[in-house]
């Protein structure tokens, strides 16, 4: 077993020259930046279809990227497909009268920021949202899948999540075959503090709030 901590975040994934970060790149554009109330709105009525394919980043509409490394495709590959079947059965496990595991749906993380983790561990049970969307002070780990949105997850979303003050933040890494653990957010930088990389056969703790934790093996997160 191999754990490697370091006392701050390393630096993401390189990023393609020609490739701007999306706050930039509406910057440049001058693209219209939406609000979270205005999003819903476009879905509501019913310019933006209710069905997953879209979060709000930056003010952005964007699509999901959930492909390989070189696809040029957006849509789910086997190996982040099967990720998030492999999350969706920690929910027997997570799920109680204080927290439950949602999976792909929106947590409110700012203004014009909500992003649609693959999954989240919430507080309460699923009715307590049903006039509302749980926002960063409700939401004790976020986990994203990443292969090809690893530059996303990981410059885009990481800023956003710790802005919220979302203690935890776990990238299931399918390009490096670990579990790296952010932890530790400074709200006024958008960074997290510490970074554990974790191999095959390492344990992750999931942070279920209240200062619980589950102990999930690595491996049950990996293809």
């Amino acid at each position: 077993m191999s754990v490697t901590s370091v006392p701050m975040r390393l630096a993401p994934s390189p990023r393609p020259p020609h490739l701007p970060s999306l706050a930039t790149a509406a910057q440049w554009l001058m693209l219209y930046r939406f609000t979270v109330p205005q999003y819903h709105r476009l879905i509501a009525e019913g310019i933006l279809p209710e069905d997953g394919r879209y979060e709000l980043l930056h003010g952005l509409v964007v699509l999901k990227d959930n492909g390989a490394l070189g696809d040029q495709t957006m849509g789910h590959n086997p190996p982040h497909a099967l990720v998030v079947a492999l999350l969706s059965s920690l929910i027997a496990r997570i799920n109680s009268a204080k927290r439950h595991l949602r999976i792909q749906l929106p947590v409110i993380v700012g203004g014009d920021e909500a992003p649609e983790p693959d999954g989240s561990i919430v507080r309460g049970v699923a009715r307590d949202y049903a006039s509302h969307l749980p926002g960063g002070t409700d939401t004790s780990c976020v986990i994203e899948v990443a292969d090809s949105s690893l530059e996303r997850d990981e410059e885009e979303k990481l800023p956003a999540y710790a802005a919220a003050g979302i203690p935890q933040y776990v990238i299931v890494n399918l390009r490096t075959g670990t579990v790296d653990e952010h932890s530790e957010p400074n709200v006024q930088t958008g960074q997290y503090s510490r970074l554990v990389n974790l191999q095959r056969g390492a344990m992750l703790q999931l942070n279920l709030g209240d200062g619980e934790t589950l102990d999930v093996v690595v491996d049950e997160l990996l293809p």
